[in-house]
């Protein structure tokens, strides 16, 4: 099916693996006739599709300010993306049922260096330009009216434990923890290890997918770094932002935490029961528990 999707927009490929643990895309690496390695997405959703423009845009409009790679799109139409591979490998893909990191290498400690710098030349990008290329604007309270509603739908289908409730309530009403319109940002808003490319010593090459790219709290950015390596992983990355002349305000590093335990439970949970992923319900339930 890939092949002939191929074919049919001028690319002629066989393909080498499909991955299919994309939540927005299917995937297929494959090989033209010269050996040149090639990516294919397809989409898996309407809403996904309507997202690609404005993705292609970002990417132009990104590639020449970071200092990694990312994608260049060869086609781009609703039903079929393709770019020819970049260097790197996705250092830890999430497996499609346990959500487990399958790591390929460990991360360099220049890793978070780089990883750091992309995010601040991210969070630098005028917010003006990039609403003008079609990426989602968010309100500065839309976050936050989010984690509202997820925990209380929440409490309706898990068993979220009385004091992890009463933290995030007192989370989500403390004014302290949030971004003002003012301090919105370009966001990336999916930076887990399947999406950063690393070579052989486990250095930063590129980054993928920014499906999910939005104007939006820059505390998104940190939160899967948190969840994949932990503390000391966010603290070597929230340093190495700074450093690159990111604004870290006096809350910032207490909400990353919160919202990224939020987000790696709650909001799962509710994800799962949207779409009907009782595996992942199980999951979330699991990690709410721990």
């Amino acid at each position: 099916m890939l092949e002939e999707l191929g074919e049919r927009h001028g690319l002629r490929v066989r393909v080498l693996e499909v991955d299919e643990t994309g939540w927005d895309f299917r995937v297929g690496h494959a090989v033209d006739a010269e050996g040149t390695r090639w990516v294919l997405r397809v989409p898996r959703r309407r809403e996904v599709r309507d997202l690609i423009e404005g993705e292609r845009r970002l990417l132009d409009h990104l590639r020449p300010r970071l200092p990694v790679a990312v994608p260049d799109w060869e086609i781009c139409t609703p039903e079929l993306i393709a770019y020819r591979r970049l260097p790197g490998r996705p250092l830890g893909p999430e497996h499609p049922r346990t959500l487990e990191y399958q790591w390929w290498r460990q991360p360099a400690e220049d890793y978070f260096d780089d990883l750091g710098a992309v995010i601040a030349e991210l969070h630098r990008t005028q917010v003006d330009a990039v609403a003008r290329l079609g990426v989602p604007v968010s309100g500065h309270r839309d976050l936050r009216e989010e984690a509202d509603d997820h925990l209380g739908r929440a409490e309706n289908v898990l068993v979220v434990p009385g004091e992890k409730v009463a933290r995030w309530r007192s989370w989500i009403h403390d004014d302290a923890y949030w971004s003002g319109a003012a301090d919105l940002r370009l966001v990336h808003a999916d930076l887990h290890p399947g999406h950063t490319l690393v070579d052989e010593s486990g250095r930063l090459t590129g980054v993928l997918d920014f499906t999910d790219a939005a104007v939006d709290d820059p505390a998104l950015d940190f939160t899967a770094a948190h969840n994949a390596f932990g503390e000391r992983g966010l603290s070597r990355l929230v340093a190495a932002y700074a450093q690159a002349g990111g604004r870290v305000r006096a809350e910032f590093v207490s909400h990353v935490r919160l919202l990224s335990e939020f987000r790696f439970s709650v909001s799962l949970g509710v994800y799962a029961v949207e779409t009907g992923r009782g595996g992942f319900l199980d999951i979330a339930q699991r990690r709410l528990l721990g």
